[in-house]
């Protein structure tokens, strides 16, 4: 698989994409789709589950048409919407999986935020190989492909896939601060809670998983926990993990496999060792 080749084809179509999204968020709608009950969650996360716009299906498309037709055949699909290009990728077996999630915070971008995102994924033999996560209001965009790297790019819409940053933050203090998701079990909580670190939901003051994850790469917090998450939802995590001192852990503190492709039962984004910071949890 040429990975920085399809990372290209991305790269390009996710820039498109963006400016679409963005030239159309100001007069959206939400459009609405049925969701299925999930026991235990709050109203908030059922209505941005709920949430779906005519921009969801326009990106979606743009980034499926990217691959089409060579990658057809080889790739099989983990994505939101059911739109045209999806037919023609026919393969099952999750060997090669493309991930999208064409507007990851459908709520917030409907609510004209600029925390909304445009993410794309592979995973193959339960890694990911490529990842890439635009945010097109704030036109920074963080990615990750096998024998690059992690980067980031500043002003995407005047930037070239060559004009990427190496992302290599390291930091010396580890933070006490651990963000998680509504999934993550109260007894987990309590046990970190004890140990002295200050658990905090990415839903408070609406933060957001993505900038919670942000928190972590920017050194502000130690971790991020995610439970029982889609894969499409925690690429950001992705691209953490694959910098040069980033780690993807389960809960035991060992490194994870991701799944080939729905959601992730368990995994912890940090730029920390574990030995030092996890023990005992």
């Amino acid at each position: 698989m040429d990975y920085q080749e399809i990372y290209e084809r991305l790269f390009i179509a996710s820039k498109t994409a963006g400016i679409v999204a963005d030239m159309m968020q100001a007069t959206i709608i939400n459009e609405g789709k049925q969701v299925e009950t999930v026991d235990g969650e709050d109203e908030r996360h059922k209505r941005m589950r709920e949430a779906k716009t005519r921009a969801d299906e326009i990106v979606q498309e743009i980034l499926l048409q990217a691959l089409l037709p060579e990658y057809q055949v080889v790739l099989s699909l983990d994505v939101e919407e059911e739109t045209g290009s999806r037919t023609c990728f026919s393969k099952q077996d999750y060997a090669y999986t493309l991930v999208l999630d064409p507007i990851d915070g459908t709520l917030d971008y409907l609510h004209q935020k600029d925390t909304w995102s445009i993410c794309s994924a592979i995973i193959h033999e339960h890694d990911v190989r490529l990842a890439i996560v635009y945010f097109p209001k704030r036109d920074i965009m963080y990615t990750y492909v096998e024998g690059i790297g992690s980067r980031v790019y500043h002003q995407l819409k005047l930037s070239k896939v060559e004009d990427g940053e190496i992302l290599n933050n390291r930091y010396e203090k580890a933070p006490s601060v651990i963000y998680k998701n509504s999934r993550l079990s109260a007894d987990l909580v309590q046990q970190l809670q004890s140990r002295g670190f200050e658990v905090i939901d990415d839903s408070t003051k609406e933060l957001g998983c993505p900038d919670a994850i942000l928190a972590c790469m920017k050194g502000e917090a130690l971790a991020y926990f995610s439970d029982t998450r889609n894969i499409r939802d925690i690429l950001l995590g992705a691209v953490l993990s694959k910098m040069e001192h980033g780690h993807a852990y389960d809960y035991c503190g060992n490194e994870t496999d991701w799944a080939s492709h729905g959601r992730q039962k368990e995994i912890v984004f940090s730029l920390f060792e574990k030995i030092k910071y996890f023990k005992k949890i």
